[in-house]
């Protein structure tokens, strides 16, 4: 057979163009240190940020309990303020002269107009 003829009974073999990549060494990521302005600055930011937190539930727990105190004064103060207008009421009631002149009639008292007494 002629060469020609031989390569073309050949079958072709193509180089692979997709080579297996080998596997590369993963380089270990480096690790970044702390400098020491960022070593003091994070626990005290995270300090104050406690230390804020702090105070202000404090603070607010303080207004709480004012607020209820001062609601308990006020209901204590409603509560005379309406005893002392009952307390008005009855005087009203128990010192007027319709009553007093009763009073006085059952135990025999006459009333002598010679004998008043006008002080102020």
């Amino acid at each position: 057979m002629p060469e020609a003829a031989r390569k073309a009974l050949q079958p072709q073999v193509t180089p692979n163009r997709n080579p297996i990549p080998q596997e590369r060494p993963i380089p270990a990521p480096k690790r970044r240190t702390l400098t020491l302005f960022e070593s003091i600055l994070y626990p005290v930011m995270i300090g104050s940020v406690v230390m804020f937190g702090g105070i202000t539930v404090s603070k607010h727990n303080e207004a709480y309990n004012i607020m209820r105190d001062t609601a308990a004064v006020n209901q204590q103060v409603d509560g005379v303020a309406k005893e002392n207008e009952e307390l008005k009421y009855e005087i009203a009631q128990l010192s007027s002269p319709e009553r007093i002149y009763a009073i006085a009639e059952k135990l025999g008292m006459k009333f002598n107009e010679k004998n008043v007494k006008v002080i102020d």
